[in-house]
Parts: structure tokens; C-alpha cells; sequence
């Protein structure tokens, strides 16, 4: 087994932590443009923004007007900002087209409810399974702790799978969800997930989850997700029907759906097609919903797949 240090450890936490603001940053605050994305990228590739070279790493959010330089045995794959996946091969130039279109679109999640509907790909076409649910989520802490979806994540209207982790000894959670009208909903559980059909498409909620024990003293934490609306599903479902598992894995991510993403990273690194960026993205995922233990155990995977 490998050992450690403190150094070492403060390092994987920084890079989980750097890894958190890769999707939603707005670079260049004042330009009007939508936003795409890297998704991997191997060798020296470069990307030129307003006459500054910057090197291009998983999950740089990518501008209109920039130009991608790949140098001889380097490679990179993603999503332009106008929703067109790209995939290049040292030595390449690409400079990513100016849409006419106005307005800030700071968030890829925005993005992608917009511009989603755009996105095919017939030669890159993979059966869909991102409803499957390989994982069991079964995970114990002191105190009741919510996984999925993540804080400010995202749910499918129509059936929401909620997960916690667990308490040694209790037997019976009860979750609270409360709209932003201001509705409640109580759901006594003797298990560690809920699935809820009747919550309202497009609204925003908050929920926690406590053990159902009289007098608990503990403290449950709220935290906001979103119901995504049928049209932006099904725009959803268009895009990654036509995208490999790691592709797929960070649109979902994108929209918020970790759970459906962190199984297609499982997939990508089953495959072993890019396994380190498949990891490194699984990371991500995993970092946001809280299980920073599992993300720091991709990241050291992904550097021995380097």
C-alpha cells in the first residue's frame, strides 16, 4: 500500500476542491458568449484567449473566439460553446466560431437546457442507460448525511431518487422537502433513499433527512435542488443518446444529475477507454456530493493511469 504524507494529502484535496469550480465559472465576466467545455485532453495542447496562451486541462470552460492548439502527439476531445462535440488529434488548430446570438450564459447547466436539442452524434450513437442504478449508495456516517442530489443538483421530473448515508443502530429516517411556495412534504423511511413522484417540474425545494427518534438532538442540514422540467428531460435524453460514457458522464454532471453520471464514469472506466479522465471526472462527482474519501481514491488512480 502506498503511504501518504500530510502534503500529499493536502494536494488531492486541493485538486477535488480545484475540480468543484471547473463547471460554473464565468472566466471572462464581461464577454457575451455561451460557455463549452474540455472533456480530455492528453499531451501539450494550449488554448489562445484574447492574445493569452493558457494550457488546456479537464473541465476548462471554453469561450467563443478561442483558439485550440494541439501539438504533435497531443490530443484533446469536448464541446464547442454552440454545442458541437469536438475531438482532435495533433497536430491541430481549432478556432471556436463567434455566435451571433446575445447574452451571458455563465452556467453550463444553462447552456445545456438551451442548446442541447443541437447535439447529435450518429457515429458516436451508445445504447442509453442512464436510469440504471448499479450503485447502492450504502454509506455510514454518525448523522444522517444527504448524497444525491447534490447541493443545488438537479431531479428528474416525475420519479426523484433522494440517498443519504446511513446511522449504525436506526432503522427509520424521516425527510422533509419543502417547495420554494412553501408546500411540505414528510416521508417516513425505513431505508436509506426515497423516491418521490409529485413534486412540481421547474421548482426549486430544499429537503434534510434526520433518524425518526423522538427528541433527536442532532442537527439536520438543508439542502436546494431543482426539478427539471419534461422538455428540458427530453432534451436531455436526445443529447446523451447519441455520446460515449465519459461524454455523457459530464453533460450529466453539467446538469446536475451526479448519480446518473457517476454511472457512466463507472462505465468509462470499466471500458478502459481514457480510464485517468474517466476517474478524475468520477472525482468530481463524488467530491460534490460529499464522499471526499472516494474522490481522493480516483484521483490517485488517475495518476497511475497517467
Amino acid at each position: 500500500m502506498r503511504f501518504l504524507g500530510k502534503k500529499m494529502c493536502s494536494l488531492a484535496l486541493a485538486i477535488v476542491f480545484s475540480l468543484l469550480s471547473v463547471g460554473t465559472r464565468a472566466e471572462d465576466s464581461g464577454t457575451s458568449t455561451c460557455a463549452g467545455m474540455v472533456v480530455s485532453v492528453a499531451g501539450d495542447v494550449t488554448i489562445e484567449r484574447s492574445g493569452e496562451v493558457a494550457p488546456a486541462t479537464e473541465g476548462f470552460v471554453l469561450r467563443e473566439g478561442d483558439v485550440i492548439v494541439v501539438k504533435e502527439g497531443g490530443s484533446v476531445s469536448g464541446f464547442s460553446p454552440i454545442g458541437e462535440p469536438f475531438e482532435l488529434t495533433g497536430p491541430a488548430e481549432l478556432r471556436l466560431p463567434v455566435s451571433p446570438d446575445e447574452g451571458v450564459l455563465d452556467r453550463v447547466s444553462d447552456w445545456i437546457r438551451t442548446q442541447i436539442a443541437q447535439w447529435v452524434g450518429e457515429t458516436r450513437r451508445h445504447p442509453l442507460v442512464t436510469r440504471t442504478i448499479p450503485r447502492e449508495w450504502d454509506v455510514q456516517t454518525h448523522t444522517p448525511a444527504q448524497l444525491i442530489p447534490a447541493p443545488g443538483g438537479q431531479v428528474r421530473p416525475g420519479r426523484a431518487i433522494f440517498y443519504w448515508s446511513t446511522v449504525p443502530g436506526i432503522d427509520s429516517y424521516l425527510a422533509t422537502f419543502v417547495s420554494a411556495s412553501g408546500e411540505e412534504l414528510n416521508r417516513l423511511v425505513r431505508d436509506r433513499y426515497v423516491v418521490l413522484n409529485d413534486l412540481t417540474p421547474g421548482e426549486e425545494y430544499v429537503w434534510k433527512v434526520q433518524p425518526a427518534i423522538d427528541g433527536w438532538k442532532g442537527e439536520a442540514k438543508w439542502r436546494s435542488f431543482r426539478v427539471m422540467t419534461p422538455e428540458e428531460e427530453r432534451r436531455l435524453e436526445r443529447a446523451v443518446a447519441g455520446m460515449d460514457d465519459l461524454d455523457a458522464g459530464v453533460l450529466l454532471l453539467s446538469a446536475g444529475l451526479h448519480e446518473e453520471a457517476i454511472c457512466r464514469f463507472d462505465a468509462a472506466v470499466s471500458t478502459g477507454k481514457e480510464p485517468a479522465s474517466a476517474r478524475r471526472w468520477r472525482a468530481k462527482a463524488m467530491a460534490e456530493i460529499g464522499l471526499y474519501r472516494e474522490a481522493y481514491r480516483d484521483l490517485i488512480q488517475s495518476w497511475d493511469h497517467e
